[in-house]
């Protein structure tokens, strides 16, 4: 069984999907609150976002891409000719945009060719994960647990902290680190920008909470991830 959120505040949209997303092969979960959504995909691994656009702020799809900004997300609107939400769904990272109202069996198809011509894993293929300590990496999407919770990076957190587990118990250097996020190494104007950034990545990651690992200041040099714990390295989910 595939599982999807879909994050609406208007359940009707999905009213008659139930029947046939359990006939297909897949199973919405259909809610209206960010947190729910969040325990959800942190229990299920989900692949797939379907969210409503409709709002002018379209907080469920900024949602959506911050917290999975590896995985697919169909933004839904309403079937009008007004064009604005279907442009600013795609410029805040929509991979595709449905209108509605549309018969249940054809958003299944639609569903199902998305999900085919993005070729991503519909729950069938295992995940590989990096272990250090409490904390799994999954790389290929773009996702940090810590315990059981959920670690929200941006996506440049996230290469920062990918780029350190590549050279684990080795040095960074600075230049290595301006390239990574800014494609130069003029010092004098980035690391002050990095230094926020490393900030941001030790508090959210609670290194100061995990002995076995720490993201040592070389000053003047870089930055290294050390780690003393076990074999760092993945099993399939």
């Amino acid at each position: 069984m595939n599982n999807v959120i879909a994050l609406t505040n208007d359940s009707k949209i999905f009213s008659d999907l139930f029947y046939y997303s359990t006939l297909y092969g897949y199973r919405f979960k259909i809610t209206g609150s960010t947190e729910e959504a969040l325990a959800y995909f942190v229990q299920q691994r989900t692949s797939l976002f379907v969210v409503d656009c409709s709002d002018t702020e379209q907080r469920f799809l900024k949602f959506a891409r911050q917290l999975a900004p590896g995985l697919a997300v169909m933004a839904i609107c309403g079937g009008g000719v007004d064009e604005e939400p279907a442009i600013q769904a795609f410029k805040n990272g929509a991979d595709s945009v449905l209108r509605l109202p549309c018969g249940s069996r054809e958003f299944y198809y639609r569903l199902r060719n998305f999900l085919r011509l993005l070729n991503l894993n519909t729950g069938q293929e295992s995940v590989q994960f990096i272990t250090l300590g409490p904390l799994k990496i999954y790389p290929q999407n773009n996702q940090v647990i810590l315990g059981d919770d959920f670690v929200p990076l941006t996506s440049t957190e996230f290469k920062l902290l990918m780029l350190f587990i590549n050279k684990l118990n080795q040095q960074v250097s600075l230049e290595e680190l301006y390239r990574l996020m800014y494609e130069t190494d003029e010092l004098q104007y980035t690391s002050r920008v990095l230094g926020v950034h490393i900030s941001k990545l030790r508090r959210k990651l609670k290194l100061a909470d995990i002995e076995e690992l720490d993201l040592k200041n070389i000053h003047g040099k870089g930055y290294c991830l050390t780690y003393t714990g076990g074999n760092r390295n993945g099993d399939d989910l």
